[in-house]
């Protein structure tokens, strides 16, 4: 049987079983689209974590060739990120099933199968959730009904068979093309698990987690890693192995360790041609050569077949060398290749290169799920902190096999039936202990100690400055060191400054990079430093989210803990200053900035990374207008206050403007003109009297019908009927102004000074001590800037502050083809929306979120679907697009407005915080930093101060 699709309008065809990206291999299609600069961009991983693979198919864009099965009749086109435009849809929530069990188990690999057959055959229900379209893993992988090659199933595909078999037969669920996207261990000591798939989704509450998601390769980053036609070698013996494909007509293999043997060996008996195997290890440790064989003697033949088999087919095994860089300029063409004692170097032409050393496992649901993390001392790389059956400190979690740290397949097997026992004994139920799993383990440790002593290798030098180290948004480790060298201790900090790490594969190959450059120039690389996690767990679709949700009914009132970060930040002893600023986001820097220019000798203090929590965590709107639930009826206090801080506003984002002027930086501003759309005819008066009260203090909205509506935005749904247009709307890029704030802060001599969270403060006799936990700070005077943390500072001074901390959530999508020209807003519906400069959609609008038991804040599903409902019901285009992150920041809770003033009975401290505080930021440090040097306040700012409460 012949499926017939076609490719950019062209028709081809492809097999039974194929999935998209292995039909386009086989017709020599390497170039899937353009990426975030038009960057050529093509398969990598083969298995859903690189993203690269997205095209658009039957209209939809966003498909992960190397995950979509291929159907007859599909329309498939290259998607230029940039450009291409997505499919219009107010929302396809799929079909939820709900289903409680006693274990799920997370992966259908060796240890996944493993784990569900022992305890499915101990009466326990089990539940297997699998993101392929058949269960086996990397390792197990099953050919398609279509596979191309003329040879029987090897020993390996037989045994993946035998494991699909008894788990069938043992009675297990398994659920496959379902990805999970939330993970979170609920009050009632369960797990709280979703996934979606194609048609359909599940929602599991499970008494216990198998997380058995194995790992992924990690690439060597050389000039032209990122170029169509360079994959991993997962990647190709997944074409290999599956589809009976080669990668291409000239074949290079470079990496460590003895896949790419294997790989080679299934190469030459498809009929590919290998031009050669290159093999960082000098492979001269002969000791370590006899133990592995001693170990597992089956897997060491196994190797001597693959190395007789290379030499019967002429394929050179290149011990001691290197891959050093790829050529060509839309697709490769070629590599230079090192030798790495002596550094001579070669060419040599290639089509398809094959790249991989190592793997790193995948964490992401082990992190969102609270294991603890260690770094293995060998890779460098982050693993789970278990027991030998996987058992974590984390009740009813184990995590099993490669999903935790690597070990092969052997070790992952025999972990997976032993984490079944624990499982079993944590249930109650009796599960008599098979000690044969726990010697197989040991065999198989032996095995896999000696095998990487004798594929022991050097560290790899440096990246070097010009390669792409972030493939989604085009970082280079230039950028990357840069950050460093302008202050940036985590990965977070770099993400910040570059945005690395926040494209579709959610920093899964960069942040790891980001980590060894960070070693490499002498900072701490703990766990804690990782980026926070963040769901969905991969990129899911806008559409499947879009569930109407009752609208939000009030502030949760939190006092988050500071995020974890690096510790290598030594004591800074006593220190004297003019003016401490305790709080180091927007206002607390920008306060800094005015005061030192006044020259005044200044230090900011901060609990955790500066413009880290809400000023970092702010989706960037510069509003003007009243949002909806600041007027009326839904108004706290009447709406007053906040009508009386709009003329504030309107100033605080000239002075926005003139601050990128001055300090000749890119805040990736822009006044766009802001939309508040009405989609009845009852929320039109409510924007006529919005904007004529706006009107009164000097603020320009008028009430536009649809025609000049949709002039503005075309893409807002037909079922809007108005909208309130405020042209001096717009956005900013919090993180980047927020950084050139501090460089200019810093220039001008103030002091920042991060992991010093304030302890105690006491009266001096000329002025204040502030006890942090790096040193002693010595102030004249002090302006507390802490947002949702001002209470608990006023409390060491014996005051009271009336600011509550409040953890709101936003979300991101994938970047798009311009949808979005303006700010956007509902007249009746929780939402703000804007475009960014990079092509992505923010999406927000005051969705609480929660503080998680570790004290840190916690997207809420309920919210998230409920945010993205009103989004793309709003403007369709954004529910043809996907959800990258989603994430909760501290906002401020005082009574809709913001409050700047001199602490009451407490003399020389200045209190400053504001709900709206990236709008008001550079205004409210401005006049903060006039209050707390000189005691002086404009008048209009007289009814934001504590008399009020």
């Amino acid at each position: 049987m012949t499926l017939r699709f076609r490719w950019n309008g062209e028709q081809l065809t492809g097999r039974p079983g194929d999935s998209i990206a292995a039909a386009l291999s086989a017709a020599q299609v390497t170039r899937f689209g353009s990426g975030c600069i038009g960057q050529p961009r093509g398969p990598f991983c083969g298995m859903g974590v690189c993203q690269d693979c997205s095209v658009k198919v039957d209209g939809q864009t966003g498909q992960l060739a190397c995950m979509t099965a291929l159907r007859d009749g599909m329309e498939i086109e290259a998607q230029d990120d940039r450009t291409t435009p997505p499919a219009a849809t107010e929302g396809a929530p799929v079909e939820v099933e709900q289903q409680t069990v006693d274990a799920a188990v997370l992966g259908a690999g060796p240890a996944g199968l493993a784990a569900a057959t022992r305890l499915a055959r101990a009466g326990l229900g089990v539940l297997v959730l699998d993101e392929r379209s058949d269960a086996g893993g990397q390792y197990y992988k099953p050919r398609s009904s279509g596979f191309r090659g003329g040879a029987d199933a090897d020993a390996q595909h037989r045994e993946g068979d035998a494991r699909r078999r008894a788990a069938t037969e043992a009675g297990v669920r398994i659920e496959s093309g379902q990805t999970v996207w939330f993970a979170r261990a609920n009050e009632a000591g369960c797990f709280d698990l979703k996934s979606l798939g194609r048609d359909g989704g599940l929602s599991v509450s499970a008494r216990s987690v198998v997380l058995a998601t194995g790992a992924y390769e990690v690439p060597a980053m050389v000039p032209g890693w990122t170029l169509p036609g360079v994959q991993s070698i997962g990647s190709a013996q997944t074409l290999a192995r599956r589809y009976g494909l080669v990668p291409g007509q000239r074949i290079l293999i470079a990496g460590n360790g003895p896949l790419g043997w294997q790989l080679a060996y299934e190469i030459n008996a498809l009929g590919g041609k290998v031009q050669a195997v290159l093999e960082r290890a000098a492979l001269t440790d002969r000791g370590a050569l006899i133990r592995s064989a001693v170990a597992a003697p089956g897997l060491a033949l196994d190797g001597l077949r693959y190395r007789l088999a290379m030499r019967r087919a002429g394929v050179p095994l290149r011990a001691g060398w290197e891959i050093a860089a790829i050529t060509g300029d839309t697709a490769a063409t070629g590599a230079v290749i090192r030798h790495i004692a002596s550094g001579k170097t070669e060419n040599i032409a290639a089509d398809a290169i094959c790249i991989g050393e190592g793997f790193a496992p995948q964490l992401e649901i082990a992190r969102l799920l609270g294991a603890p993390l260690r770094l293995d001392s060998r890779t460098r790389l982050p693993s789970v902190v278990r027991e030998d059956d996987g058992a974590t400190a984390v009740p009813g979690l184990w995590v099993a096999g490669d999903a935790g740290s690597m070990g092969g397949a052997r070790v992952a097997e025999a972990q997976g039936a032993l984490a079944a026992h624990g499982v079993a004994r944590y249930l109650g139920q009796d599960l008599a202990a098979d000690p044969s799993y726990g010697r197989r383990m040991c065999r198989a440790r032996r095995f896999q100690s000696a095998l990487w002593t004798l594929f022991d290798v050097p560290p790899r030098d440096p990246v070097p400055d010009e390669v792409t180290v972030c493939r989604c948004e085009a970082v280079s480790a230039r950028a990357v060191r840069d950050a460093i060298a302008a202050g940036a201790t985590d990965p977070g900090a770099i993400k910040r400054a570059t945005r690395l790490g926040m494209g579709r594969c959610q920093g899964r190959y960069c942040v790891p990079a980001a980590q060894r450059l960070l070693e490499q120039a002498g900072r701490d690389v703990a766990p804690e430093t990782l980026l926070a996690s963040q769901i969905p767990v991969k990129p899911v679709p806008v559409a499947a989210l879009t569930i109407e949700k009752p609208e939000w009914g009030g502030h949760r009132e939190s006092s988050p803990s500071a995020r974890p970060s690096a510790k290598d930040i030594g004591d800074f002893g006593e220190i004297t200053v003019d003016l401490a600023i305790v709080g180091g986001g927007v206002t607390g820097i920008s306060a800094a900035l005015f005061a030192a220019r006044e020259g005044a000798s200044v230090a900011v203090l901060d609990r955790g990374r500066l413009n880290a929590e809400a000023s970092g965590g702010n989706a960037g709107s510069l509003h003007l207008q009243l949002l909806s639930w600041d007027f009326g009826s839904k108004a706290v206090g009447g709406g007053g206050l906040q009508l009386q801080t709009l003329p504030l506003q309107q100033e605080s984002i000239a002075l926005w403007g003139a601050l990128e002027r001055d300090l000749g930086a890119d805040f990736e501003m822009a006044v766009t003109g802001g939309l508040m759309v009405a989609e009845s005819e009852a929320q039109i008066p409510f924007l006529e009297q919005k904007a004529a009260s706006e009107a009164t203090v000097g603020v320009q909205t008028e009430v536009i019908g649809p025609d000049r509506l949709r002039q503005i935005a075309p893409h807002v749904s037909d079922r809007m009927l108005a909208a309130a247009w405020c042209p001096g709307e717009g956005k900013i890029n919090p993180l980047a102004a927020s950084n050139a704030l501090i460089a200019a802060a810093r220039a001008a001599g103030a002091r920042f000074e991060e992991q010093a969270g304030v302890t105690a403060i006491a009266r001096t006799a000329d002025g204040y001590s502030l006890r942090t936990a790096r040193g002693v700070v010595h102030a004249k005077r002090v302006l507390l800037a802490a947002g949702g943390w001002s209470a608990e500072l006023g409390r060491m001074l014996g005051a009271t502050i009336p600011v509550k901390g409040a953890p709101l959530q936003m979300v991101v999508t994938e970047r798009t083809a311009p949808v979005l020209p303006c700010l956007l807003a509902h007249a009746d519906r929780h939402l703000t929306m804007k475009q960014t400069s990079a092509g992505t959609v923010l999406i927000g609008g005051a969705w609480t979120a929660k503080t998680g038991p570790t004290g840190q804040p916690q997207v809420l599903p309920d919210s998230l679907e409920g945010n993205l409902w009103v989004a793309a019901r709003s403007v369709p285009a954004v529910g043809g697009l996907r959800v990258l992150r989603s994430w909760a920041a501290m906002n401020i809770d005082i009574d809709g407005a913001p409050l700047l003033g001199a602490l009451p009975g407490v003399p020389g401290v200045t209190v400053a915080a504001t709900a709206n505080g990236y709008t008001l930021g550079p205004l409210m440090g401005r006049e903060a930093a006039a209050l707390a040097l000189h005691g002086r306040v404009r008048q209009d700012l007289a009814p934001f101060d504590f008399d009020r409460f």
